[in-house]
């Protein structure tokens, strides 16, 4: 189950909700079971998706936590069912359903089996474009729901060409699902924002820094500014940790590394056909999936011009 992916649509990954870290854990979980391409089999509000104890056991506990798991699950299964959730619509609307219409707890069998809500299936089955999607075991290390959250975030708007992202500290609040919690501004950066951040940072593939703002007369701290890049892109990174752009365009403006990538798999028929092309469409791919660039000798650091001393 490790192995399988978590695909939503960015509609439900940008929506706001409250959840604690095990019941994320057990969403996801049946989240990953779904198939969400456009061609395969339907899914209705009769679907049922279960999970055993041991299989999220292995991915989210150690030996030392594992006889926690079965207590874990069953508390929440329970809650899971009172949850909801809002996401934002087109022209201004805004859908309140729930994520489950059943849960199922088998004490006898160790297993839980969730049945998602009618509302809720658009998000997560059938997906042509605009949605997330990560492996499972991408977030396994991740003990804060904040944390999670953050991850998917980061995943989304690197989907979306997006590698850096300045919000409002509200509508953060909002889309982390602490609307009305943390007012003081001490409390949301260092219970939400800086947890979140050190967990990502230490535990999965992307490496995130956070800038803040202040704006109006008191000079009050009311935005952040929060970039993300890939931890294989370290070594095009400016002094401050955060991914140089500079040193990106420095890579696809080389000659060499046209000639050598201009069969990448990523590319469209044009960036093929067009240098300028070219360039646009792999500024977005180096920093998309810079793991792509594997040619022997062919670091993606090897195209930047030699310093002189």
């Amino acid at each position: 189950m490790e192995s399988n992916l978590v695909v939503q649509a960015n509609e439900l990954v940008l929506a706001t909700y409250t959840m604690t870290t095990k019941e994320k854990q057990l969403l996801l979980s049946c989240i990953g079971r779904i198939d969400s391409r456009p061609d395969a089999g339907t899914i209705t509000k009769q679907t049922k998706f279960t999970v055993t104890v041991e299989e999220v056991a292995k991915i989210f506990y150690n030996d030392s936590t594992k006889k926690n798991a079965f207590r874990d699950l069953e508390q929440a299964s329970k809650r899971l069912f009172d949850r909801d959730v809002m996401i934002a619509l087109d022209n201004d609307k805004k859908l309140h359903t729930r994520f489950v219409s059943g849960v199922l707890y088998d004490p006898n069998g160790d297993q839980i089996t969730l049945t998602f809500a009618e509302d809720i299936l658009p998000y997560l089955t059938q997906l042509k474009a605009n949605f997330t999607k990560y492996k499972l075991m991408e977030i396994s290390e991740l003990s804060s729901i904040h944390s999670i959250r953050l991850y998917e975030l980061i995943i989304c708007w690197i989907g979306q060409y997006q590698y850096s992202k300045t919000m409002d500290l509200d509508d953060f609040r909002y889309i982390m699902g602490v609307a009305g919690k943390y007012k003081q501004f001490g409390q949301l950066r260092e219970r939400v924002i800086e947890t979140a951040i050190q967990e990502v940072n230490e535990s999965t593939n992307y490496k995130v820094s956070v800038e803040y703002h202040k704006r109006g007369k008191g000079k009050a701290f009311k935005e952040l500014t929060l970039k993300f890049h890939k931890k294989t892109l370290d070594k095009l990174t400016s002094e401050d940790g955060t991914l140089s752009q500079a040193t990106i365009q420095s890579i696809v403006d080389n000659v060499q590394f046209m000639n050598d990538y201009n069969n990448h798999p990523s590319l469209s028929n044009d960036g093929k056909m067009n240098n300028d092309m070219f360039k646009r469409e792999m500024i977005n791919i180096i920093q998309r999936e810079p793991e792509s660039f594997n040619k022997p000798n062919k670091a993606l650091e090897s195209y930047l011009p030699k310093i002189k001393y």
